[in-house]
């Protein structure tokens, strides 16, 4: 347990850590680059700051999970182990349920986006956006009132009292919640994560290449799913006996880690998409031979925006121009005309260009 313990605390602030590295690249990429940022994204946001509370609750868990030999010899040890591991399990159950309707609320509003167009897709999306809010909601709420008052389900009174037989009548057995709970999320991973695989292989409008490209994205979620099965058959083991109870403490808290953060970092790796494109970019840039100097000391001194006609360069002859002959010079026997100015070819200047012809000219 001890080791588990430790394991499950190292793992929780490591993913922890990946994965606010990946919201803070998505945040990036849609701010700076694309220069918008959604309802998807904050709420993505909200959703990472519950991991970070479901961090500290694990290390809180496994801190006050230590029942040794002395916790049960004094009364008041044990009493203050026992409310501060009954409290951190309350408030696990809480942050647990509402990490992950964060996630999938952000997942499906972002399927809502990019759907709008395919109105049986965009029914569906809707409709489990309702059922992920619905759900959430009803468990939230089930997971704060498990007991009446509130306080009880982490009192010591009461957790005594169980030991002796005396079961708290304004308690529920929260057995078949957890197990309906675990089952309900495996569900909706499986609804959430294949539908966009469904919807791009019955997308005709993109290549093959590219729907290939975005369905091997969106398969990353399929981690998820598996999370969430191994997480409910460790759940059916937790909640067996007392025994397995306490040698599946760990393995639950780190399945459940496991889950939360495989979604976040799948439900945001599609939004990193032009930070890839713009280093393929300087990649391939860098790999370009530069052009020679002599293209600069012979080119025709246009500009995206003023073209001129273009000009040959003129180069020097290497026989003399004068000294051939013994003739001297003689000036012409009439007055030169006057060279007229060349009209320059630009419309720079006298033409008022609007904002969108500035953009065509940019923009090449």
């Amino acid at each position: 347990m001890a080791v588990h313990g430790r394991l499950s605390v190292i793992l929780a602030f490591v993913l922890t850590g990946i994965s606010t590295l990946i919201v803070a690249l998505r945040f990036y990429s849609r701010h700076f680059l694309v220069g918008k940022l959604s309802a998807s994204d904050w709420c993505m946001l909200l959703a990472l700051i519950a991991a970070w509370g479901s961090a500290v609750v694990n290390w809180y868990m496994i801190h006050f999970l230590d029942y040794s030999a002395k916790s049960w010899q004094n009364r008041e040890t044990f009493a203050e182990v026992v409310t501060g591991s009954l409290l951190m399990f309350w408030t696990y159950r809480v942050n647990y349920i509402l990490d992950l309707c964060l996630i999938k609320t952000s997942i499906l509003l972002f399927y809502s986006h990019i759907a709008a167009s395919n109105k049986h897709f965009h029914y569906v999306v809707r409709a489990l956006l309702t059922i992920i809010l619905l759900g959430g909601a009803s468990m939230i709420f089930a997971a704060i009132f498990m007991c009446y008052p509130i306080a009880d389900a982490w009192s010591f009174k009461v957790f005594e009292a169980g030991l002796h037989g005396i079961h708290a009548a304004q308690c529920y057995n929260p057995g078949h919640f957890w197990l309906f709970n675990a089952a309900f999320n495996l569900v909706t991973d499986v609804m959430i994560w294949t539908l966009p695989i469904l919807f791009f292989l019955n997308l005709q409008t993109l290549p093959l290449r590219r729907r290939l490209e975005l369905i091997a994205i969106f398969s990353v979620g399929l981690l998820a799913i598996v999370a969430s099965a191994v997480r409910l058959r460790i759940m059916v083991l937790w909640l067996s006996d007392l025994v397995n109870q306490g040698n599946n403490t760990a393995n639950l808290l780190i399945w459940s880690q496991v889950e939360q953060h495989t979604g976040i970092v799948a439900a945001s790796i599609p939004f990193l998409r032009p930070i890839f494109r713009r280093a393929l970019t300087k990649v391939r840039s860098r790999e370009q031979p530069s052009p020679s100097p002599a293209v600069r000391l012979v080119g025709d001194g246009s500009t995206p925006l003023s073209p001129v006609m273009p000009r040959t360069p003129i180069i020097p002859s290497p026989s003399p121009t004068f000294g051939e002959s013994d003739t001297e010079f003689r000036p012409p026997r009439s007055s030169l005309a006057p060279i007229k100015p060349m009209r320059s070819a630009s419309t720079w200047g006298s033409t008022i260009w609007d904002g969108t012809q500035v953009r065509q000219v940019l923009s090449g």
